[in-house]
């Protein structure tokens, strides 16, 4: 560590932060209001955009089921973000967004620059807490429990899906978080796609602590 702190804990493990720290915070928080039905009625999404990041990343929560995706928009070199909910249009979904620490004058509190002057540790900035990451596939109810006195938000890394003839239907992977539970399960979103078979990709989630954010 050329530059940094290290904090001793009482079990003997350690929390460093030094310049090669560059961990995401949070960048934007608040609810999206679902304003458009998908293909198959009943469940819905909101598309929105923003401008200024880097490499964010797009975490869902709330006790309703829901999706995020991101991507990026080089023709009008924006980020774009979609949420998809289990509920009709109307329903308000509790989501963060996470990138690069975001630059802000050293008026207060520890920050560390790397030898670029990048910022990499910034004490006022709201960071990443990762909880879990795991697989999942939009054919099962799935549920992980984790510390109930904690709030939890749900990163879909690879979003996932299943298009299946047999069901007539096509269906992502949505969250859901009720106390510390995170359960999963497939939302319906269109019909078969004309495949004849079941095409399917398990979905990889990121759970996140966001308490006190």
């Amino acid at each position: 560590m050329t530059i940094g702190f290290q904090v001793l804990l009482a079990d003997g493990t350690t929390v460093q932060a030094d310049d090669t720290y560059r961990n995401l915070s949070v960048r934007e928080q608040g609810s999206a209001t679902t304003t458009n039905l998908t293909a198959a009625g009943g469940t819905s999404f909101i598309v929105f955009y923003r401008t200024g990041l880097t490499m964010p990343l797009l975490a869902v929560g709330g006790t309703g089921y829901a999706t995020g995706q991101v991507w990026y928009d080089a023709a009008n070199a924006r980020w774009g973000f979609m949420i998809t909910s289990g509920g009709g249009v109307g329903t308000s979904v509790p989501f963060y967004i996470f990138d690069v620490p975001y630059d802000s004058d050293p008026g207060f509190g520890l920050q560390v620059f790397n030898a670029a002057g990048q910022k990499t540790f910034d004490i006022m900035q709201k960071y990443m807490r990762v909880n879990d990451f795991y697989s999942v596939s939009a054919a099962v109810l799935a549920t992980r429990n984790y510390d109930p006195s904690r709030v939890y938000a749900c990163i879909h890394m690879i979003v996932g899906f299943r298009i299946s003839a047999q069901a007539g239907n096509t269906q992502l992977v949505a969250s859901r978080v009720s106390g510390g539970s995170v359960t999963t399960t497939g939302i319906i979103v269109d019909g078969p796609q004309g495949i004849p078979t079941i095409n399917e990709a398990l979905a990889v989630i990121l759970v996140v602590d966001v308490t006190y954010y």
